[in-house]
């Protein structure tokens, strides 16, 4: 619509301005004519009013009549209208005190007397469009006669159909270039929307596993991008904690299979053995140990999940190593293993003192268990860099290559039925792992089975305070 208003605006704008200029330039020079012919109307000097006349029409090609003041023809370039009364609208408005007067005509449509549009017919020919410009002839301030300059304009019509053409062709042109480029925006706009919807759609109804074609590079691809990130990240939660769930539920049920096992043996026992009830209910209380641990665990696995808060302050990290490994001491030595410690200088963290106590705990704890009687667990810290390393190593069994990814996950025992036995729940690696990345740190294990496992903790050194 708004190209239509412009083209058809613009057409009668240029039309306007080629009627307007070609009106001035041709009364321009029918009023000069006016003025030349004064002094030979005057004079009656009809021959040099014929040629001076003829003249300019063949020059011009143009037809000039001049009409005394009773609009009586006394010379026609055409020599066919000599003599006869001639009046149009355009003489009668130069009769009554216009300076000049001009109109256009439709040679094969002019209304008016027969000798008007038999002028306009033999001029132009049929259906050809003419101009007829009047211009009063003055002698001494009176009105004395009248001059009609008739021109050609049908050029001028043929030239605005011509740009009409054009312009409509253009408009055509660029309306069908504007029509295909909205369709492929609004296809390059609706399609990502319509496919995240649907994405959306998918997900609101329990389908994680959700994805949207990430097309090119621009604002629809990144939102694409991060939805696909997202619902993989949600794909992901959801299958840990429906293995977490599974898992925790397997942990629980194991004790509490066994409890209720020997719980049934000592109730249809007739007569109660003291000695096997005492065993019974020793084992029992044993489980019972057990799911206090892994309820305890699973625990702090969910308030860490849920971001867990840190009391940090300064810590002498060496210090904390030094005390762990003299609680730990009295269970080496009960299993016949050499435990020692190693602190060369003060490295100070900012961390969370209980954390980091059970962070360490733990990994000796571990070494321990899972190193023969006459075993060796060497405890280390040292600089590297901005960093405080840690490094618990044994002369134990070791870790298979192919466990070695999956030893901080929830829940995974490389020896199964050994973890059980030491007392181990599955969760303690886990639980450390998530401990030193709340601190900043990384942890890696490196092992080869019967050669020894190195557990290395790394976390960042607490700034120094420089005085001004």
């Amino acid at each position: 619509m708004a190209f239509s208003v412009i083209g058809f605006s613009l057409i009668q704008l240029v039309g306007e301005y080629l009627f307007t200029q070609r009106s001035r330039d041709d009364q321009r020079i029918a009023d000069s004519l006016a003025e030349s012919f004064s002094d030979y109307l005057v004079a009656f000097d009809a021959r040099s009013m014929y040629e001076s006349a003829l003249e300019t029409a063949r020059e011009q090609q143009s037809r000039v009549l001049v009409l005394d003041a009773l609009c009586v023809v006394q010379v026609d370039t055409a020599s066919e209208l000599n003599g006869q009364r001639f009046i149009t609208s355009e003489i009668d408005g130069v009769l009554k005190g216009s300076a000049g007067a001009h109109g256009f005509y439709d040679a094969g449509r002019a209304s008016g007397n027969y000798w008007f549009r038999a002028v306009l017919n033999g001029f132009s020919g049929a259906n050809a469009m003419t101009g007829v410009f009047a211009s009063p002839i003055r002698s001494g301030g009176e009105l004395i006669g009248v001059l009609v300059y008739i021109s050609q304009v049908q050029e001028i019509y043929e030239s605005l159909r011509d740009l009409q053409i054009r312009i409509l062709s253009w408009m055509a042109i660029v309306l069908v270039a504007v029509l295909v480029v909205d369709l492929l925006v609004l296809r390059t706009i609706t399609r990502p929307i319509g496919e995240l919807n649907e994405g959306i759609s998918r997900m609101s109804k329990g389908d994680l596993s959700a994805r949207v074609r990430v097309r090119g590079n621009n604002e629809f691809a990144g939102l694409a991008r991060a939805f696909n990130s997202m619902s993989e990240r949600l794909e992901q939660l959801d299958k840990s904690r429906s293995q977490f769930v599974s898992n925790a539920s397997h942990e629980l049920k194991t004790p509490l299979s066994t409890m209720k096992i020997l719980i049934e043996t000592l109730m249809y026992q007739d007569p109660m053995d003291p000695a096997m009830t005492k065993e019974f209910l020793t084992d029992v209380n044993k489980e019972i140990d057990r799911l206090n641990r892994i309820v305890s665990d699973l625990l702090t696995l969910v308030n860490i999940d849920s971001g867990v808060k840190l009391n940090t302050a300064e810590l002498d990290i060496g210090n904390l190593l030094s005390e762990q490994v003299k609680r730990l001491s009295p269970l080496a030595r009960e299993n016949g293993i050499e435990l020692d410690c190693v602190a060369k200088e003060t490295l100070e963290v900012n961390g969370d003192q209980l954390k980091l106590q059970q962070v360490v705990y733990n990994i000796i704890d571990n070494a321990i268990k899972y190193t023969p009687r006459g075993g060796e667990v060497h405890c280390t810290v040292a600089r590297s860099g901005r960093k405080a390393v840690i490094r618990v190593s044994d002369t134990g069994v070791g870790i298979p290559q192919e466990d070695l990814p999956h030893i901080f996950d929830r829940f995974y025992r490389v020896d199964k039925a050994r973890s059980r036995e030491t007392g181990g729940t599955g969760l303690g690696l886990s639980i450390v792992k998530q401990f030193v990345l709340l601190h900043g740190g990384t942890i890696d294990a490196r092992s080869a089975p019967g050669k020894g496992s190195t557990f290395i903790i790394e976390l960042p050194l607490a700034e120094k305070k420089r005085d001004g």
